[in-house]
This record gives structure tokens, C-alpha cells and sequence, in this order.
């Protein structure tokens, strides 16, 4: 089940963005391609899915470099990363579903 994460607008004059897009221009098309996926797992970017992306190993050390040292993404120990903040402004999947659920309960409840 996927679910929806914020992007602020905002997001171009960030100075944590900015100071990623001087290491690495990529790694501002990477950034919102991992908020994308990670509403599906809580804020993780999987190293898979950046793989996927990037098949180049060197490049893909020097995107997510950017990231890590602007302070976007955050090593998870795991091979991949946390998005920064990313719970301070999303709702994990669970929320999501209990949200969802309510909603669908009201509804069949009649109730506006």
C-alpha cells in the first residue's frame, strides 16, 4: 500500500538542498525519487531501490554522499538511509491505514 509524502515548497531554496546540489546535481532528482518510495517504509530509502537507479557505483556514491552530507539523508546501518525530518512531516503506514479505515467506516456509517 502506498501512501502520499509532503514535499515542502520551499524544497528549491532549502539550504541543506542547495548545499547538496553543489556536490551533486543528481542528487537533487534523487531526493524526491527516495520521498517517493519511502512512504511505503516509513522514511527508509532501501539501497536496492537507489541501485536500481543508479547503476553506477561510483556515481551513486557521490549522490548519496550529497545527501548524507547535506543532511538529507541519514546512514541507517542497514546499507541505506533515513530521510531526515521525514516523520516530523508524514504519517507512518500505519497511520495511514488507521486513517483510511475510519474514513471508510464513517462512510459506511453515513456520517459527513
Amino acid at each position: 500500500m502506498a501512501g502520499w509524502s509532503r514535499l515542502d515548497d520551499d524544497f528549491h531554496a532549502n539550504p541543506k538542498v542547495l548545499h547538496a546540489q553543489r556536490m551533486s546535481f543528481a542528487s537533487i532528482g534523487l531526493w524526491p525519487l527516495g520521498l517517493s518510495w519511502s512512504a511505503r517504509t516509513d522514511g527508509e530509502v532501501t539501497s536496492d531501490f537507489v541501485q536500481g537507479l543508479i547503476h553506477n557505483r561510483r556515481q551513486r556514491d557521490i549522490v548519496t554522499g550529497a545527501l548524507v552530507e547535506a543532511g538529507l539523508w541519514v546512514p541507517n546501518g542497514d546499507g541505506g538511509w533515513q530521510i531526515h525530518d521525514w516523520r516530523e512531516y508524514n504519517l507512518t503506514r500505519n497511520e495511514r491505514e488507521a486513517r483510511k479505515r475510519a474514513d471508510r467506516d464513517r462512510k459506511r456509517a453515513g456520517i459527513r
